[in-house]
């Protein structure tokens, strides 16, 4: 629920700073350890002497049960969680359950997996960089919401089709925070700006889902 925000006309952009004020330095701070895990794992990888495939596949694993992490920290934070300690401890299940529905949507994660591989370095990422562009923003507004139906709701990729396609409002929200990552990445590249940029498009897909929710209850009580 809201908290009556959405049912009282309130803007995306409203639900997404009313859920994030209370807890943006939390939301920082679990950003900033995914980063610093994120590099000293990687580091520790590439500097074990292990072969190029085997730290490949290590740090796409790392990535994907990460990035559940995250999502599951950024989730109870923005649901209420004010201990940051708290908000840490998650349930391996639901997490590894998103990592796994995520890499499997992650076009060019596992084309640079596959051309680590079976290729010469990122050979293959570059051959088909023209179609994996429109390819991972399709997908990745496909999964968009797969945080929030696997870890808030225990289901999946189907629920976050019918959450992105529920209506044209919720389909352009989605739309407008994929690809405005997506641009900002390239015109902001570094760990600092991703710093920022990732947390705040976690936010506003969240707050998106909530007014999802909210126009499905009206459409509902329309219906009855």
């Amino acid at each position: 629920m809201i908290e009556d925000v959405a049912g009282q006309g309130s803007t995306w952009w409203a639900v997404a700073k009313e859920r994030a004020l209370p807890c943006w330095w939390q939301l920082l701070a679990v950003e900033l350890a995914q980063l610093v895990v994120l590099a000293v794992l990687g580091g520790v990888a590439t500097g074990s002497g292990a072969a190029g495939q085997a730290t490949a596949v290590l740090m796409f694993a790392i990535g994907a049960v990460l990035g559940g992490w995250l999502w599951s920290a950024r989730l109870r934070l923005l649901e209420g969680e004010r201990d940051l300690v708290r908000a840490l401890r998650t349930e391996g299940a639901p997490v590894l359950r998103l990592a796994l529905l995520t890499s499997a949507v992650n076009v060019s994660g596992l084309v640079w997996l596959a051309s680590a591989l079976f290729f010469d370095g990122d050979s293959l990422v570059r051959s088909l960089l023209p179609v994996l562009i429109p390819a991972g923003l399709a997908l990745g507004a496909l999964a968009a919401m797969l945080p929030m139906a696997v870890l808030l709701e225990g289901r999946g990729l189907g629920r976050s089709w019918q959450l992105l396609r529920g209506s044209r409002n919720s389909a352009l929200r989605i739309a407008a925070v994929v690809l405005g990552q997506a641009v900002l990445s390239v015109v902001l590249p570094g760990a600092l700006p991703s710093l920022l940029l990732s947390p705040v498009c976690a936010v506003l897909l969240y707050a998106s889902y909530r007014l999802s929710l909210d126009e499905e209850k009206s459409l509902a009580g329309g219906a009855a």
